[in-house]
């Protein structure tokens, strides 16, 4: 009788043990992953002196867990420094810079240089409009016409996701 005790509660324990690997396994797997559904630029006029790009880009995260994006990169500069070195805590990029990124429908889904972030959870999909002045400094060169611009997204864990595009 005694023997088909221990029987019994082992296993009982080795279901128990089982169950918690499984824990552990699920909490440990979690990840991040953007894939870009879609990304392109149209070229369009502001007034008789001035054009603009237009860039669209909508990121899906295949992952299992949600991303967090924390900064955008042009061409390995930081979005807060494309134009400028003077920023100004709480403007948006736009004031600061020259180059506005929204992530919703109206201003107020604007990232500013205080920090903005936006969050994808798992299979969800997020599209960004990100407006850049014809001829916007960014590091060395200038943001026209013809010119490949590489576009890389940052999230709170560290990861980066370029994708490349032509500014027609």
């Amino acid at each position: 009788m005694a023997t088909i005790i221990i029987v019994a509660v082992a296993i009982v324990m080795s279901i128990a043990v089982a169950y918690w690997m499984l824990g552990l396994v699920g909490t440990f797997t979690r990840f991040e992953k953007l894939e870009f559904v879609s990304a392109y630029a149209v070229k369009y006029v502001i007034n008789s002196e001035k054009n603009a790009f237009n860039i669209t880009i909508s990121v899906k995260n295949s992952g299992t867990s949600p991303a967090t994006v924390t900064k955008f990169f042009f061409n390995g500069i930081p979005d807060t420094t494309v134009n400028s070195t003077n920023i100004k805590e709480g403007k948006t990029l736009e004031e600061n810079v020259g180059l506005r990124i929204l992530y919703g429908s109206t201003a107020e889904s604007s990232f500013k240089a205080d920090g903005t972030t936006v969050t994808i959870n798992p299979g969800e999909t997020k599209t960004f409009s990100i407006h850049m002045l014809d001829g916007a400094i960014i590091g060395s060169g200038y943001a026209v016409s013809g010119v490949s611009l590489e576009i890389t997204i940052q999230t709170a864990a560290g990861n980066q996701y370029p994708k490349t595009i032509t500014l027609p």
